[in-house]
């Protein structure tokens, strides 16, 4: 008769603890940084939505041949008189070009409120981006900056010239300042 020696094949409890910690210890080290990469996209997405809407209002100003704008709005269908951003915003073609949207005048795009924890701040003094039929802005310069969780050393802007160009920069420390503590207001 042969003798069976097989060894047992399995994991120990001792084991199977070590592994579960090393998971632990290797999970808690990967999602500050999953964290981090998410919010940075939010904050893309959000710079990228705006920047298409003011995009959309100056080529709608341009072949409609009217003033079009762009304001925050909190409920998309009337202008706020705020800096925050972060709300929603509407774009309309300004008919009676006085700043405001009247009930007669098309909303050609509109946004709401951008996820918590990102916030969009303007410039103070520009409650809005108007556009003329030529495509030019009318008004100063203007600042719009994108701040998230990640803090102020992670903040962009948009930035607007007379002529209704937009690029993108780096904010100053007072710009990023006020935008990050805009986050959650």
């Amino acid at each position: 008769m042969q003798s069976l020696n097989k060894a047992e094949s399995g994991i120990t409890l001792i084991e199977l603890l070590i592994v579960i910690a090393i998971v632990c210890v290797l999970s808690s080290i990967a999602l500050p940084a999953f964290g981090s990469l998410v919010q940075s996209g939010h904050a893309r997405s959000a710079r990228s939505a705006l920047t298409v809407s003011i995009s959309q209002a100056r080529s709608s100003a341009v072949m409609r041949r009217q003033y079009v704008a762009v304001c925050p709005s909190a409920d998309q269908i009337r202008c706020d008189r705020s800096l925050k951003w972060h709300h929603g915003w509407l774009v309309f073609v300004d008919a009676d070009n006085n700043g405001e949207r009247d009930t007669d005048e098309d909303i050609v795009g509109a946004s709401q409120a951008l996820d918590a924890g990102i916030a969009i701040v303007s410039t103070r003094g520009r409650y809005r981006i108007r556009y003329q039929a030529d495509g030019s802005s009318d008004g100063s310069n203007l600042t719009l900056t994108v701040c998230d969780r990640r803090g102020a050393a992670s903040a962009s802007t948009l930035v607007m010239n007379n002529s209704g160009r937009l690029r993108s920069g780096k904010p100053s420390a007072a710009q990023a300042a006020a935008a990050c503590a805009a986050i959650g207001t």
